[in-house]
């Protein structure tokens, strides 16, 4: 059957400045083209989308020119005129300035600044091409017609996204929207519908033959065609949903304005499957009424599923009708997934619990020095860790939360680098350039609503949304929260009070619920983003193992009582969760278990790029460990970001003794270039290069980086007692090796792990040599000697002889030695070692 549908050549539909401006060298040579948040450019190369500054006289005479261009060479008929995608914050530049219409909402928000620009433009095209059209979709905040046009240009398409919307929500505000365009053109709008991207992931069995038929008629007339977008699978996966759009779309087009689609789809049903027509119409008919609730509900879901198989029953599987339904069978394997998803309860899940009724009050003012928040029981307070992989970021963030009266309290301290100032891209409340900056987010949700989002930047700007409802209605609800910030040097805080009622009559203020209670928790997230030129890095207080905070799922248990151990599902899995198991396995010295698991935990499809390469990161450790190089280096090859994969083969290097392969091949890296979440890795692993070939000027530069760009408490003790070592024995410069020595072993509350050790042992040998026998003594008294066992314990005894020694107690000295040498697990260096002792010493 020939369908009647194409994509004909010559015009464009979608982002067309997209394309004409998303390149290197526009990037680099034309950075005024592009919109303005905080203080920068929207330049950062690399990234999916960079916005348009539509006041910029050069960017219109580009665009034009861009325009005129494909005309005369390509033969195009339409050329799009669209900005980048996701467009939600205005230039802020003092030419944009006031243009935006936020009175209007969402989506008119930059309709009057964006159609313009496209209509002048038009305008001046059309003096050299008169013929040609040029095209704009109305889409996301520029949907409405501008107020500041009465007329577009004649040679202006209007092409409305989602105008019949298929889905069949908000019938009268889309006819509505369609008659106010016809207000503003003399040509036929065109429609634009995205179908369901079943490959990205769509699963629904939204299955809408009314609606479809419903929402093609009504535009006949006034439309002069449609542009349709949806999955191109040539697989079985999902064919069995596909045709069905594009067969109802089709066929609706064929007939006049009562083109009747009931009959069309009994005939459909009766044709298509034969003795199990009835029963496939009354699967339909239940999926285009209920599919939407499927996404939460599993109830509709498995009744939906019922049908389904009574309707495979009714014919032979090895038919043709058996067949067709066989491919609706396959694309339903994505709703018994969710089915039993919706199944499943919260899996492991962080807790952040309120402690008693504090009394008092607290001043917001972003100080967080009242005495509430200095008393708060650690129950209370938390620290945010990576999101996509649970490890501790590089600028990490710690929270408290308090309950007083009706109100809650978050004091939240962001860290930052020392002497850099965080990025704030609005002043103003409800811009959404607030994430185009550095900002903290928090999520929750109540007992009584899922849920609320509230944003707030280092300048104090906030937006808040309640995503319990419908999107466009998002921006509507006010929390009323009262918010300060601070900014210091090396960090910034937020302070917010936010009023939560019980009442649920005016749902378009505050927060609605009640005291979380242990047993009608709420669930929270406190996220943070921290954005630089050089890298991104995301973070949450629990974290969801995802690109994206908004995974409800995975927010935290919050409520007031006793301490609580709540049930996880452990039928629960996600990249976290496995990692965890992997982790331990490496732990364990379990390498060859722990590689297969890593290695089987990057093939999952679903995980991001940066797990995928962390996975693989881990993997090839376990090889090294194994000393497996080749399939470490082959480990290595697969990992998909830069910087890990090139960290990675250092390690590879290193591990073997390369230290000069290293320097050759990575020695003129611009680590600053780096991720700076990634930086300090690299930084470290090349400066273990430079201390194998001794050159010490260039793996303190190394070191000094990793240092500063390094969180996790026990890498930066491996990276300050190996900068220690590095200026005592290559720069020889004591003074300040016995800095570095100080700063790791004092920063510890508790003196225990083996690079805190040997900090301990290289500054009591700096200060033999600087016969400052006293202090020497005073950090040797650091360490608990009695109490230790083993490897340390002789180490510890080493030193304290050494010193012992040095002040000429030779007899308590050669005791010390006695005494190791009666320990039957000696190791056979400590035990030489200490026969050479006791061999100099008996000379003298």
């Amino acid at each position: 059957m020939r369908l009647g549908l194409r994509e004909p050549y010559g015009r464009q539909a979608a982002h067309g400045l997209d394309h004409m401006t998303h390149n290197e060298y526009t990037l680099k040579n034309h950075p005024n083209w592009f919109a303005l948040y905080g203080d920068k450019r929207d330049t950062q190369p690399g990234k999916r989308l960079n916005q348009l500054c539509y006041s910029n006289e050069e960017l219109f005479q580009e665009t034009v020119r861009y325009v005129r261009a494909q005309f005369d060479h390509f033969q195009m008929d339409e050329v799009s005129v669209m900005p980048p995608d996701g467009y939600t914050a205005i230039c802020q530049c003092e030419l944009c300035k006031g243009k935006d219409t936020p009175e209007r909402g969402y989506r008119g928000a930059f309709s009057d600044y964006v159609w313009e620009f496209v209509n002048r433009v038009a305008k001046e095209v059309r003096k050299t091409h008169p013929d040609k059209r040029i095209s704009n979709c109305a889409y996301g905040t520029y949907t409405q017609p501008p107020l500041n046009i009465d007329k577009l240009e004649p040679n202006l398409q209007v092409i409305i996204v989602g105008g019949r919307r298929p889905t069949g929500e908000s019938r009268e505000e889309l006819m509505q929207l369609r008659q106010d365009w016809a207000k503003k053109t003399d040509r036929p709008v065109i429609i634009f519908e995205n179908y369901p991207f079943t490959g990205r992931g769509f699963y629904l069995p939204a299955y809408i033959p009314q609606v479809l038929g419903d929402s093609i008629n009504a535009t006949k007339g006034t439309s002069s065609g449609e542009d349709i977008w949806l999955t191109m699978d040539f697989g079985e996966n999902a064919i069995g949903y596909n045709h069905f759009l594009i067969y109802f779309t089709a066929r609706m087009y064929w007939g006049g304005k009562d083109q009747n689609v009931v009959e069309m789809f009994d005939e459909y049903c009766r044709l298509f499957y034969g003795p199990a027509a009835p029963a496939m119409r009354e699967f339909f008919s239940y999926c285009e009424n209920h599919w939407r609730e499927m996404e939460k509900e599993r109830e509709q879901s498995e009744h939906a599923l019922l049908l389904f198989e009574a309707a495979k029953s009714k014919v032979d599987e090895d038919s043709v009708y058996g067949q067709r339904i066989r491919l609706v069978d396959l694309y339903l394997n994505g709703l018994r997934n969710k089915s039993k998803q919706l199944a499943q309860k919260r899996g492991p899940v962080p807790t952040l619990r309120l402690v008693g009724d504090p009394l008092g009050e607290i001043q917001i003012d972003g100080k967080l020095d009242d005495e509430l928040w200095e008393k708060l029981p650690t129950a209370s307070t938390g620290r945010l860790r990576e999101l996509q992989t649970g490890r501790q970021p590089i600028y990490g963030t710690s929270i408290k939360s308090c309950w007083i009266g009706r109100e809650l309290y978050f004091a939240i301290r962001c860290e930052e680098a020392p002497g850099q100032s965080p990025v704030s891209t609005t002043t103003k409340k409800e811009d959404q350039a607030i994430w185009y900056g550095d900002a903290v987010e928090i999520l929750l949700n109540t007992e009584s609503h899922s849920y609320y989002q509230i944003v707030v930047n280092p300048a104090g700007a906030l937006i808040d949304l309640d995503r319990g409802t419908d999107k466009n209605n998002w921006f509507r609800w006010d929390s009323q929260a009262e918010v300060a910030t601070q900014v210091g040097d090396g960090y910034w805080t937020v302070e917010i009070r936010i009023p939560v009622v019980s009442d649920e009559n005016d749902p378009l203020h505050q927060v609605i619920g009640h005291k979380p209670t242990r047993s009608l928790p709420w669930y929270v997230n406190i996220c943070r983003q921290r954005i630089r030129e050089n890298g991104s890095e995301y973070s949450a207080f629990a974290p969801t193992g995802t690109a994206g905070f908004h995974e409800p799922m995975k927010f935290a248990h919050f409520y007031r009582g006793l301490s609580h151990q709540f049930p996880a599902d452990e039928s629960v899995t996600d990249y976290l969760i496995a990692e965890r198991v992997a982790n331990q396995l490496m732990r364990k010295r379990k390498y060859q278990a722990a590689e297969a698991a890593y290695v089987a935990l990057s093939e999952n499809k679903n995980i991001t790029p940066i797990q995928k390469s962390t996975a693989l990161e881990k993997a090839s450790d376990c090889a090294r460990a194994l000393k497996a190089f080749d399939r470490a280096g082959q480990l290595t090859d697969q990992i998909p970001v830069e910087s890990i994969q090139k960290t990675a083969r250092m390690e590879n290097l290193l591990s073997q003794r390369n230290y000069q392969s290293v320097i050759d091949q990575y020695g003129d890296e611009d680590l600053a270039q780096w991720p700076f979440w990634q930086a300090g890795a690299g930084a470290f692993v090349r400066s273990r290069a430079y201390l194998g070939v001794k050159d010490g000027k260039k793996a303190e530069a190394d070191l000094q980086q990793a240092l500063a760009l390094t969180s996790e408490p026990r890498l930066k003790s491996s990276i300050l007692v190996m900068m220690g070592h590095n200026r005592e024995m290559n720069l020889q410069d004591d003074k300040l090796a016995l800095d570095a020595y100080q700063q790791n072993y004092l920063s510890a509350g508790h003196i225990g792990s083996a690079d805190q050790f040997r900090s301990v042992q290289g500054a009591i040998r700096i200060l033999i040599r600087q016969q400052k026998y006293g202090e020497a003594s005073k950090v040797l008294s650091l360490v608990k000697t009695g109490d230790l066992k083993g490897f340390w314990r002789h180490e510890m005894m080493l030193s304290q002889a050494s010193l012992l020694s040095a002040t000429d107690q030779i007899d308590q000295a050669l005791n010390v030695y006695r005494e190791l040498l009666k320990d039957p697990s000696v190791s056979k260096g400590h035990r030489q070692a200490a026969e050479a002792a006791l061999a100099e010493l008996n000379q003298k």
